[in-house]
């Protein structure tokens, strides 16, 4: 028997290219995951600030000269991020250590093979919910990072 995929989940993929676009879209047609498409950081941003997002996917370039891990930081900066699935054709070795030791979820080759996609989603989503029962969604305007109890809280630069 199947595991119950995760339900009502935001997947905002970041993919300036249509015929990216046009896969996720066939992958994701018959799940219960909305898609929400942006092509750059400054969309994605806009994306993440109108609505709760379970996990991001994103080509590994965007179309505005920025990369994968200037959205990892712009991520960092929320109070709890969604996880980073990042997708590119060169998927190798080395690539894959990097997206992992910097703090993203997870690496994908393209084109997108339907399983895998799936599958690191569904993983992904289970981790943010995981977190998510601990954490808050969103640091309210105006106020400051405040940690859960137990936890010391970081110093980082927020503007």
């Amino acid at each position: 028997m199947a595991e119950k995929p995760v339900t009502n989940v935001t997947v905002l993929a970041v993919f300036p290219a249509a015929e990216d676009r046009t896969s996720l879209t066939n992958i994701f047609t018959d799940s219960d995951w909305n898609v929400q498409f942006t092509r750059d950081l400054a969309e994605t941003q806009t994306a993440l600030e109108r609505s709760f997002v379970g996990v991001v996917m994103s080509d590994c370039r965007l179309s505005d000269g920025h990369c994968w891990k200037d959205l990892l930081n712009e991520l960092e900066k929320m109070v709890s991020h969604p996880p980073l699935i990042v997708a590119d054709h060169l998927a190798d070795e080395r690539l894959w250590a990097e997206v992992l030791n910097l703090g993203a979820y997870d690496l994908l080759a393209k084109p997108f093979d339907a399983r895998e996609v799936l599958q690191a989603v569904k993983m992904a989503c289970r981790r943010r919910e995981k977190e998510h029962e601990i954490l808050p969604r969103r640091k309210p305007a105006g106020s400051t990072l405040q940690a859960p109890a137990g936890e010391k809280r970081t110093n980082a630069s927020h503007g």
